[in-house]
């Protein structure tokens, strides 16, 4: 097998960074470069970073000068707390159209290419299918920016496809993703003590181990397979089982009518950062079939998606005891650094002189008197 020279996009966010750290351990990977605007967060040791902005034309240039034969699109910003939403639009829209432009040029060198979307394509309706497979299409128009702006992504990799049709095209279409170390909204939602739900409802939901999520990015990168493939895990929850699960409480008071004017209500309250689309999946819910990726990549998703829940449940609270294990060897240490710095330390810091013992002020008071001359027998 040709050793592969692949390029990663949006490296600083979660999935890019996570994915060039499993590629630097694959052995058919020749080169990595990442491309974004920002440093990654994470330590990459071989990976060769690229401060550029795929929404400019240079990235042509790279491509052809590194010899790029994969192209993985891991840049679409699909959380509303990242970027401002003029941001968010020209990196998903015209970043996705100049990246693929620049790969289906004639003298391109890619042959492959990867792109991470998302099932909220499918959007979230009372007139939506039990089950959504890959070949299927909304009846309706999309009602937020970010569905738009999948709408669009993937008409530009419909081109790519037909403008290089020798090219190993694989769209993978994930559902929201829960992990120890990923904030998400439906995270941070899950992280309120009473989870705000809408009235009258209890949609079925999908969750994806973070795990299986980075697993079955690197395996679309190394394997040949092409086509679209929804990725969940298995089976499904309830929204109201999932909060059981989480050991939260259930609060139903997003109404019938308005729950998004509701959520943006509340979302100026808290920071949750919680998006349209997702409110209306808190009321009708989405549950895509999964069994193309289970056909192309057996085995590979290790968690169901009950599973998934109960392992962020327990991960969750782990992390709030180990929050309240820091906070209470702080406060220990801050009472210790209290006591050994005694009375006369807090009593400098309250702008009073430490007063001193009556045996001390004597003391003081008679080294200042002068001693009196002692006369002697015989003196004049």
């Amino acid at each position: 097998m040709t050793a592969r020279r692949v390029l990663i996009t949006g490296v600083s966010r979660f999935w890019g960074g996570q994915l060039a750290l499993r590629l630097e351990a694959e052995r058919s990977v020749e080169r990595i470069i990442a491309v974004d605007t920002q440093s990654p967060a994470v330590d990459l040791k071989r990976t060769e970073f690229l401060r550029a902005d795929i929404r400019h034309g240079l990235i042509g240039k790279v491509l052809s000068a590194a010899s790029i034969d994969t192209v993985v699109h891991a840049g679409l910003i699909v959380d509303p707390r990242r970027a401002p939403a003029r941001v968010v639009h020209e990196t998903n829209v015209i970043g996705t159209m100049n990246l693929l432009a620049a790969c289906s040029a004639g003298d391109s060198p890619v042959r492959k290419l990867v792109v991470k979307s998302s099932t909220a394509i499918y959007g979230a309706s009372p007139e939506d299918p039990s089950l959504w497979s890959e070949h299927m299409r909304r009846s309706a128009a999309a009602g937020d920016a970010f569905t738009r702006d999948l709408d669009e992504v993937e008409d530009y990799v419909s081109d790519f496809r037909v403008r290089k049709p020798e090219a190993v095209v694989t769209l993978l279409r994930f559902a929201n993703v829960l992990g120890p170390e990923h904030d998400t909204p439906f995270a941070r939602l899950f992280d309120l003590p009473a989870v705000p739900t809408v009235f009258g409802f209890d949609p079925r939901l999908q969750f994806l181990h973070v795990d299986d999520a980075v697993a079955v990015l690197e395996r679309a990168v190394v394997d040949e397979k092409h086509g679209t493939f929804n990725v969940a895990g298995s089976g499904i929850v309830l929204l109201s089982q999932a909060i059981a699960m989480l050991g939260k409480l259930d609060l139903p008071v997003l109404p019938f009518a308005g729950s998004d004017l509701a959520m943006s209500l509340l979302n100026r309250v808290l920071p949750l950062g919680f998006p349209p689309h997702l409110t209306r999946l808190l009321q009708y819910g989405r549950v895509v079939d999964t069994s193309l990726l289970a056909q192309a990549f057996p085995g590979l998703i290790a968690h169901s998606t009950a599973e998934t829940v109960d392992a962020h449940a327990r991960e969750r609270r782990v992390r709030d005891i180990a929050d309240a294990q820091r906070r209470r060897v702080r406060h220990e240490a801050e009472m210790e650094e209290f006591l050994r710095g005694g009375a006369t330390k807090t009593a400098a810091a309250n702008g009073h002189r430490p007063r001193r013992s009556a045996g001390t002020k004597a003391k003081k008071t008679a080294s200042r008197t002068p001693r009196r001359p002692v006369r002697r027998r015989g003196d004049g």
